[in-house]
Protein backbone atom coordinates (compact mmCIF):
# COMPACT_ATOMS: atom_id res chain seq x y z
CA UNK A 1 0.00 0.00 0.00
CA UNK A 2 1.05 3.95 -1.26
CA UNK A 3 1.59 6.31 1.31
CA UNK A 4 -0.26 9.32 1.56
CA UNK A 5 1.64 12.56 2.73
CA UNK A 6 0.03 15.18 4.12
CA UNK A 7 1.17 18.70 5.64
CA UNK A 8 -0.06 20.40 8.69
CA UNK A 9 -0.88 24.25 8.04
CA UNK A 10 1.58 26.64 9.10
CA UNK A 11 1.72 27.44 12.70
CA UNK A 12 4.28 29.03 14.48
CA UNK A 13 6.62 29.68 11.39
CA UNK A 14 6.60 25.68 11.03
CA UNK A 15 4.97 23.56 8.53
CA UNK A 16 4.46 20.02 9.80
CA UNK A 17 5.04 16.92 7.41
CA UNK A 18 3.38 13.53 8.07
CA UNK A 19 2.55 10.20 5.82
CA UNK A 20 -0.10 7.80 6.27
CA UNK A 21 1.00 3.72 5.94
CA UNK A 22 -0.74 0.56 5.25
CA UNK A 23 -4.26 0.04 6.55
CA UNK A 24 -6.36 2.78 6.19
CA UNK A 25 -8.92 0.79 8.20
CA UNK A 26 -6.51 -0.54 10.91
CA UNK A 27 -6.14 0.68 13.90
CA UNK A 28 -4.07 4.16 14.05
CA UNK A 29 -0.33 3.91 15.45
CA UNK A 30 1.21 7.19 15.83
CA UNK A 31 5.11 6.54 15.48
CA UNK A 32 7.45 9.11 16.96
CA UNK A 33 10.69 9.46 15.44
CA UNK A 34 13.82 9.98 17.02
CA UNK A 35 16.53 12.60 17.83
CA UNK A 36 15.66 15.32 18.59
CA UNK A 37 16.57 16.41 14.83
CA UNK A 38 16.14 12.82 12.95
CA UNK A 39 13.43 12.50 10.83
CA UNK A 40 10.74 9.66 9.88
CA UNK A 41 12.14 6.37 7.86
CA UNK A 42 9.84 4.19 6.18
CA UNK A 43 11.22 1.17 8.69
CA UNK A 44 9.48 3.24 11.83
CA UNK A 45 6.57 2.37 9.44
CA UNK A 46 7.49 -1.86 8.66
CA UNK A 47 8.01 -2.58 12.64
CA UNK A 48 4.44 -2.89 12.31
CA UNK A 49 2.21 -5.10 9.90
CA UNK A 50 1.01 -3.05 7.16
CA UNK A 51 -1.83 -5.28 5.79
CA UNK A 52 -3.08 -4.94 9.21
CA UNK A 53 -2.06 -1.64 10.67
CA UNK A 54 -2.59 2.17 9.92
CA UNK A 55 0.69 4.07 10.73
CA UNK A 56 1.42 7.67 11.07
CA UNK A 57 4.98 9.05 10.54
CA UNK A 58 5.81 13.09 10.97
CA UNK A 59 9.01 15.27 10.94
CA UNK A 60 9.53 16.91 13.75
CA UNK A 61 9.31 20.82 13.57
CA UNK A 62 12.95 21.46 11.41
CA UNK A 63 13.29 18.11 10.38
CA UNK A 64 12.86 15.86 7.51
CA UNK A 65 10.22 17.62 5.09
CA UNK A 66 8.72 19.78 7.74
CA UNK A 67 10.25 23.36 6.94
CA UNK A 68 11.85 25.69 7.82
CA UNK A 69 14.31 22.70 8.05
CA UNK A 70 16.65 23.33 11.10
CA UNK A 71 14.43 26.13 12.56
CA UNK A 72 14.85 26.28 16.38
CA UNK A 73 12.36 29.02 17.15
CA UNK A 74 9.05 27.91 18.72
CA UNK A 75 10.38 24.20 18.31
CA UNK A 76 9.67 22.97 22.03
CA UNK A 77 8.14 19.71 23.21
CA UNK A 78 5.20 20.91 23.98
CA UNK A 79 5.10 22.04 20.28
CA UNK A 80 5.46 18.76 19.01
CA UNK A 81 3.30 17.34 21.08
CA UNK A 82 0.78 19.71 20.12
CA UNK A 83 1.63 18.70 16.21
CA UNK A 84 0.69 15.08 17.25
CA UNK A 85 -2.41 16.32 18.23
CA UNK A 86 -3.13 18.82 15.32
CA UNK A 87 -2.26 15.70 13.19
CA UNK A 88 -4.51 13.52 14.98
CA UNK A 89 -7.39 15.93 14.89
CA UNK A 90 -6.95 16.62 10.91
CA UNK A 91 -6.92 12.63 9.87
CA UNK A 92 -10.60 12.57 12.49
CA UNK A 93 -9.10 9.80 14.62
CA UNK A 94 -10.63 9.37 18.28
CA UNK A 95 -7.99 7.49 19.91
CA UNK A 96 -4.96 6.05 18.83
CA UNK A 97 -1.28 4.12 19.64
CA UNK A 98 1.43 5.45 19.99
CA UNK A 99 4.88 4.83 19.19
CA UNK A 100 8.79 5.33 19.05
CA UNK A 101 12.24 4.37 19.93
CA UNK A 102 14.90 6.54 22.15
CA UNK A 103 13.34 10.02 21.98
CA UNK A 104 10.27 8.97 20.25
CA UNK A 105 9.65 6.77 23.05
CA UNK A 106 10.09 9.68 25.36
CA UNK A 107 7.33 11.79 23.14
CA UNK A 108 5.06 8.50 23.33
CA UNK A 109 5.16 8.86 27.09
CA UNK A 110 5.07 12.30 27.03
CA UNK A 111 2.27 12.53 24.85
CA UNK A 112 0.45 9.60 26.95
CA UNK A 113 0.64 11.29 29.87
CA UNK A 114 -0.68 14.86 28.54
CA UNK A 115 -3.42 13.15 26.71
CA UNK A 116 -4.46 10.25 28.27
CA UNK A 117 -8.25 10.36 26.83
CA UNK A 118 -6.65 9.62 23.23
CA UNK A 119 -3.80 6.92 23.49
CA UNK A 120 -5.15 2.89 23.10
CA UNK A 121 -1.66 1.92 23.64
CA UNK A 122 1.99 2.60 24.38
CA UNK A 123 4.74 0.55 22.06
CA UNK A 124 8.04 1.48 22.65
CA UNK A 125 11.98 0.41 22.68
CA UNK A 126 15.35 1.75 23.82
CA UNK A 127 13.62 4.34 26.60
CA UNK A 128 14.86 7.39 27.07
CA UNK A 129 13.49 8.98 30.18
CA UNK A 130 15.21 12.51 29.60
CA UNK A 131 16.22 13.00 32.55
CA UNK A 132 19.29 14.36 34.28
CA UNK A 133 21.06 11.09 35.53
CA UNK A 134 20.17 9.37 31.76
CA UNK A 135 21.56 12.27 30.25
CA UNK A 136 24.45 12.66 32.85
CA UNK A 137 25.74 8.79 32.49
CA UNK A 138 25.90 9.45 28.57
CA UNK A 139 27.18 12.32 28.31
CA UNK A 140 28.97 14.44 30.91
CA UNK A 141 30.18 12.46 33.75
CA UNK A 142 33.37 10.56 33.89
CA UNK A 143 32.00 8.22 35.79
CA UNK A 144 29.23 7.01 33.62
CA UNK A 145 29.64 5.21 30.34
CA UNK A 146 33.17 6.78 30.05
CA UNK A 147 34.23 3.54 31.52
CA UNK A 148 33.21 1.40 28.66
CA UNK A 149 34.48 3.88 25.92
CA UNK A 150 37.39 5.53 27.29
CA UNK A 151 39.28 5.25 23.75
CA UNK A 152 36.16 6.95 22.25
CA UNK A 153 35.87 9.80 25.19
CA UNK A 154 39.19 10.54 24.84
CA UNK A 155 38.76 11.87 21.12
CA UNK A 156 35.90 13.67 22.43
CA UNK A 157 37.50 16.12 24.93
CA UNK A 158 40.31 16.46 22.31
CA UNK A 159 37.67 18.11 19.94
CA UNK A 160 36.03 20.16 22.85
CA UNK A 161 39.34 21.54 23.74
CA UNK A 162 39.54 22.60 19.91
CA UNK A 163 36.40 24.44 20.22
CA UNK A 164 36.73 25.53 23.75
CA UNK A 165 33.66 23.38 24.59
CA UNK A 166 32.91 22.59 28.35
CA UNK A 167 31.76 19.62 29.38
CA UNK A 168 28.91 21.04 31.53
CA UNK A 169 27.33 23.38 28.89
CA UNK A 170 28.44 21.39 26.09
CA UNK A 171 25.27 21.48 24.45
CA UNK A 172 25.44 25.91 24.20
CA UNK A 173 28.99 25.49 23.49
CA UNK A 174 28.45 23.58 20.70
CA UNK A 175 25.80 25.92 19.19
CA UNK A 176 27.87 28.24 19.23
CA UNK A 177 31.21 26.75 17.68
CA UNK A 178 28.61 26.27 14.91
CA UNK A 179 27.81 29.59 14.64
CA UNK A 180 31.50 30.59 14.61
CA UNK A 181 32.64 27.82 12.52
CA UNK A 182 33.59 27.74 8.84
CA UNK A 183 31.76 25.44 6.53
CA UNK A 184 34.33 22.80 6.87
CA UNK A 185 34.49 23.28 10.84
CA UNK A 186 30.79 23.15 10.70
CA UNK A 187 31.64 19.42 9.23
CA UNK A 188 33.53 18.58 11.93
CA UNK A 189 31.63 19.69 14.68
CA UNK A 190 28.80 17.60 13.18
CA UNK A 191 30.90 14.54 12.72
CA UNK A 192 32.43 14.72 16.09
CA UNK A 193 28.79 15.13 18.04
CA UNK A 194 28.10 12.23 15.71
CA UNK A 195 31.09 10.20 16.71
CA UNK A 196 30.68 9.78 20.12
CA UNK A 197 26.93 8.59 20.03
CA UNK A 198 26.86 6.80 17.18
CA UNK A 199 29.26 4.69 19.04
CA UNK A 200 27.47 4.04 21.98
CA UNK A 201 24.37 2.58 20.26
CA UNK A 202 26.02 -1.07 19.87
CA UNK A 203 27.89 -3.01 22.29
CA UNK A 204 28.88 -5.43 19.99
CA UNK A 205 30.13 -2.77 16.67
CA UNK A 206 33.86 -1.97 16.20
CA UNK A 207 34.09 1.63 16.94
CA UNK A 208 33.42 3.60 13.88
CA UNK A 209 34.50 7.81 13.00
CA UNK A 210 33.08 9.73 10.41
CA UNK A 211 34.85 11.82 7.97
CA UNK A 212 34.10 14.71 7.93
CA UNK A 213 33.85 15.31 4.00
CA UNK A 214 30.64 12.86 4.21
CA UNK A 215 28.61 15.06 6.15
CA UNK A 216 25.58 16.28 4.95
CA UNK A 217 23.30 19.62 5.76
CA UNK A 218 21.41 17.05 7.22
CA UNK A 219 23.52 16.25 9.43
CA UNK A 220 24.31 19.48 10.49
CA UNK A 221 21.09 20.60 10.51
CA UNK A 222 20.07 17.01 13.15
CA UNK A 223 23.16 18.10 15.81
CA UNK A 224 22.05 21.62 16.26
CA UNK A 225 18.16 20.47 16.75
CA UNK A 226 19.84 18.14 19.28
CA UNK A 227 22.21 20.41 20.90
CA UNK A 228 19.13 22.97 20.95
CA UNK A 229 16.95 20.39 23.01
CA UNK A 230 20.11 19.25 25.13
CA UNK A 231 21.18 22.91 26.12
CA UNK A 232 17.08 23.12 27.12
CA UNK A 233 17.30 19.56 29.41
CA UNK A 234 14.34 18.35 26.24
CA UNK A 235 12.27 21.54 27.70
CA UNK A 236 11.11 18.51 30.30
CA UNK A 237 11.20 19.22 34.45
CA UNK A 238 13.85 16.86 36.16
CA UNK A 239 11.87 13.31 36.42
CA UNK A 240 8.55 14.43 35.21
CA UNK A 241 7.61 10.99 33.25
CA UNK A 242 8.50 8.63 36.48
CA UNK A 243 6.84 11.36 38.79
CA UNK A 244 3.53 11.30 36.74
CA UNK A 245 3.62 7.67 35.65
CA UNK A 246 0.48 7.08 37.86
CA UNK A 247 -1.31 9.19 35.10
CA UNK A 248 -0.88 6.13 32.57
CA UNK A 249 -0.64 3.66 35.21
CA UNK A 250 -3.55 1.08 33.47
CA UNK A 251 -2.65 2.48 29.77
CA UNK A 252 -1.47 -0.85 27.85
CA UNK A 253 1.89 -0.60 26.67
CA UNK A 254 4.94 -2.67 25.85
CA UNK A 255 8.22 -2.21 26.22
CA UNK A 256 11.56 -3.36 24.27
CA UNK A 257 14.86 -2.75 25.72
CA UNK A 258 17.90 -4.19 24.74
CA UNK A 259 20.27 -6.07 27.66
CA UNK A 260 23.05 -4.30 26.63
CA UNK A 261 22.39 -0.73 26.27
CA UNK A 262 24.80 1.08 26.90
CA UNK A 263 23.49 4.91 25.96
CA UNK A 264 19.99 4.56 27.94
CA UNK A 265 20.75 1.77 30.40
CA UNK A 266 18.02 -1.13 31.43
CA UNK A 267 17.31 -0.15 34.52
CA UNK A 268 15.07 3.02 33.47
CA UNK A 269 12.96 0.99 31.61
CA UNK A 270 12.68 -1.77 34.59
CA UNK A 271 11.71 1.23 36.88
CA UNK A 272 9.70 2.60 34.38
CA UNK A 273 7.76 -0.95 33.76
CA UNK A 274 7.76 -1.23 37.39
CA UNK A 275 5.19 1.74 37.62
CA UNK A 276 3.03 0.92 35.10
CA UNK A 277 0.61 -2.32 36.22
CA UNK A 278 -0.64 -2.84 32.66
CA UNK A 279 2.92 -2.52 31.17
CA UNK A 280 4.84 -5.76 29.57
CA UNK A 281 8.48 -4.91 29.69
CA UNK A 282 10.91 -7.52 26.93
CA UNK A 283 14.35 -7.80 27.01
CA UNK A 284 16.17 -8.03 24.37
CA UNK A 285 18.79 -9.79 24.98
CA UNK A 286 21.59 -9.46 22.04
CA UNK A 287 20.54 -5.85 21.57
CA UNK A 288 21.74 -2.91 22.75
CA UNK A 289 20.83 0.97 22.09
CA UNK A 290 20.12 0.20 18.20
CA UNK A 291 17.86 -3.33 18.08
CA UNK A 292 19.66 -6.11 16.58
CA UNK A 293 18.12 -8.56 13.72
CA UNK A 294 17.12 -10.23 16.56
CA UNK A 295 15.75 -7.91 18.57
CA UNK A 296 14.06 -6.03 15.85
CA UNK A 297 12.43 -9.35 14.83
CA UNK A 298 11.19 -9.76 18.49
CA UNK A 299 9.99 -6.57 18.87
CA UNK A 300 7.68 -6.53 15.48
CA UNK A 301 6.35 -10.02 16.72
CA UNK A 302 5.69 -8.04 20.48
CA UNK A 303 4.30 -5.30 18.97
CA UNK A 304 1.83 -7.14 16.47
CA UNK A 305 0.74 -9.42 19.90
CA UNK A 306 0.00 -6.18 21.46
CA UNK A 307 -2.10 -4.61 18.69
CA UNK A 308 -4.14 -7.69 18.40
CA UNK A 309 -4.55 -7.99 21.68
CA UNK A 310 -5.42 -3.75 22.60
CA UNK A 311 -6.76 -3.12 19.03
CA UNK A 312 -10.79 -3.98 19.59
Amino acid sequence: MSAKTYTLPEKDGHTVSFSEHGNPKGPAVLSFHGGPGSKSKPRHAERFDLSKHRVILFDQRGCGKSTPVGRLENNTTDDLLGDAERIREQLGIDKWFVAGGSWGSTLSLLYAIKCPERTRGILISAVFLADRDSVAWAMEDEKGVVRLMPDVWAKRIDFFKRFNIKLETQSEDILKAFDNATPEQQKEIAAEVQDWENNLFSALSSVSRKNPEDITEDDIVSVRIAMHYGMNHEFISENFILENAAKIENTPAIIVHGRYDVLCPLQKAYELARKLKNAELIIATSSGHRLTAEGETIQKMAFDGFLEKHAD
